[in-house]
């Protein structure tokens, strides 16, 4: 190695973590979440339950094209990388938005992408992609056994040429203002081997299904996703609504888990830099015994260590992306982004609560909002004790439940 020479290249030091790159999303989206300040989301809460979606910030994100991101270029997608996605989602979400209403239209069409037939694809991804039919929602989790898929009791029997669905799930989000959803069921028995075998997936036609066969109500909860309780109630579905092989359901439910992973974990970010930006603003406002609390180490260190938790959080999160952008499926990785970033983000904004104080409850502030979707997003999707699971098992080798 010659004299003065250093190991360290600069190419090697080019690996961004701030929120500086990418001017290009996140200035004009920046400035379409402007049109939807907090009042905008106080005052759908004031609504009944079946009234708080926020319709008209779905309209303007799918007016944008920009949930059209990872759609391929070949059927009018944008053709995004994975990283410049979960910008998309981090700005929505450093903002008073959230994007849990729409994000599904970005991702869940990955499995059309990946497994859907030649008919399913050309009738549905470029109107997916140009926000004409949506996709926006996934009926998977059941009132009995949550997240255990091996234990799904929702049943899909073949009948001739049609398959006749019967079950009830919980916690659809967005399933009665969608145009698409994804379906779980059961074709036919697990294994002792393998006992999430005969899930199958399903495209089904909301529309049509809700004429007859399926029914939902709107769960009064903390959020706006228009998350719904479904009932199945002999749904006829065509030999055509399924996605790609019979019985193969739980795989490509695990491939899509991982790309909803990193985009949530995206999400969280966005909400880190909001609360952030919030709680280091008022410290420096707010003053107390004649100086302003920013300056007592009691404000300043939960900030400062919840913002060492985001950064960690966030490299993760771009090396998932980058995994995953490379063509490589990024298995537990992407559960490590999800977990530290939902961790991350709830521990920002617990120090932005307190720094706050007593202001925190006050709903014009938009904190105590934003607090309520930083914790949801420890339960679902994903929720902390799967990924946690998925890290020990296929990880670090430790035994799973089979």
């Amino acid at each position: 190695m010659n004299e003065g020479t250093n190991p360290m290249s600069d190419d090697l030091l080019m690996m961004r973590i701030d929120d500086d790159d990418y001017h290009e999303f996140r200035d004009p989206l920046r400035a379409l979440c402007d049109g939807f300040p907090g009042t905008y989301w106080r005052a759908l809460e004031d609504k009944p339950a079946d009234q708080r979606y926020p319709a008209e910030f779905v309209d303007a994100l799918m007016g944008s094209g920009f949930l059209g991101a990872l759609i391929p270029e070949e059927f009018d997608g944008a053709g995004l990388s994975l990283r410049i996605a979960a910008v998309i989602l981090e700005t929505i979400h450093s903002t008073s938005c959230n994007a849990g209403a729409a994000i599904g239209q970005m991702y869940l069409s990955d499995i059309l992408v990946r497994h859907g037939t030649d008919k399913q694809k050309q009738t549905y991804l470029r109107a997916i992609a140009a926000g004409d039919v949506r996709f926006l929602a996934s009926a998977i989790s059941e009132t009995e056994t949550g997240d255990d898929l091996a234990q799904m009791a929702t049943t899909a029997e073949k009948r001739g040429d049609v398959y006749v669905v019967n079950g009830a799930k919980q916690w659809a989000n967005n399933a009665l203002h969608s145009d698409l959803l994804l379906l779980l069921a059961r074709t036919s028995p697990g294994t002792p081997d393998n006992p999430t075998a005969g899930l199958t997936a399903f495209l089904v036609d909301v529309n049509t299904a809700i004429k007859g066969g399926m029914s939902g109500q709107a769960i009064d909860s903390m959020n706006n996703d228009g998350a719904s309780d479904l009932v199945f109630d002999g749904l006829e579905l065509p030999d055509d609504a399924v996605i790609g092989e019979v019985g193969k359901g739980f795989d490509y439910y695990r491939e899509l888990a991982q790309l909803e992973c990193i985009l949530y974990a995206a999400c969280a970010s966005g909400d880190s830099a909001f609360f952030s930006e919030r709680a280091v603003n008022y410290a420096k406002e707010r003053v107390v015994f004649g100086r302003p609390i920013a300056y007592n180490q009691g404000i300043q260190f939960p900030i400062s260590k919840a913002y060492v938790e985001v950064q960690g959080a966030k490299l993760i999160g771009n090396k998932a992306a980058a995994v995953y952008d490379s063509g490589q499926q990024p298995g537990p990785l992407a559960s490590m982004a999800k977990h530290m970033a939902c961790e991350a983000a709830w521990q920002m904004a617990d120090a932005c609560f307190t720094t706050h104080g007593g202001f925190a409850f006050a709903r014009e502030y938009d904190i105590e909002r934003k607090w309520r979707d930083a914790r949801v997003m420890q339960i679902t999707p994903q929720g902390s004790a799967t990924l946690l699971s998925d890290i020990a098992v296929n990880d670090l080798g430790m035994p799973g439940l089979s």
